[in-house]
């Protein structure tokens, strides 16, 4: 890894996403799912709005995923811990996840649940701790 950095510098970051110290991380192989009561998930999903300052081409740190504003879709969309969609799309992703804190979606939801855009190689969800569990969730967490 510093080998990697040394070669190709460390990654650039315009912008990182704060997770309330109550959300729990919950790392699946080809998604991450944030655990946390309604306030906290509230407060996390209105963090996402502040990706609609950046442009095309730039990154925001969140834990160890990065997520990345794209005019258009790339390849970075297959990289590991990536995330990439137009920025008009994480203030939706941020509006839906607030939507679930106040009941209004199940949960637990993921992005790629709301078909916005074709799925993402990696995605993105959220569960409410503090409010009965939807039955759409088959993979048991």
């Amino acid at each position: 890894m510093n080998l990697f950095r040394k070669i190709f510098g460390k990654q650039k970051f315009h912008l990182e996403i704060k997770i309330p110290t109550g959300i729990e991380i919950v790392h699946m192989n080809n998604n991450v799912r944030f655990r946390g009561t309604k306030e906290d998930i509230s407060k996390f999903a209105k963090e996402f709005y502040r990706l609609k300052e950046l442009t095309n081409g730039q990154l925001c740190k969140l834990n160890k995923y990065t997520l990345k504003v794209s005019d258009y879709i790339t390849e970075d969309r297959y990289k590991e811990n990536w995330i990439e969609l137009p920025c008009h799309a994480w203030t939706i992703m941020g509006s839906k996840f607030n939507e679930v804190a106040h009941k209004y979606e199940d949960s637990p939801f993921d992005f790629n649940d709301c078909g916005y855009t074709d799925k993402n190689p990696f995605d993105i969800g959220i569960e409410v701790i503090d409010l009965p569990k939807s039955t759409a969730d088959e993979d048991g967490t």
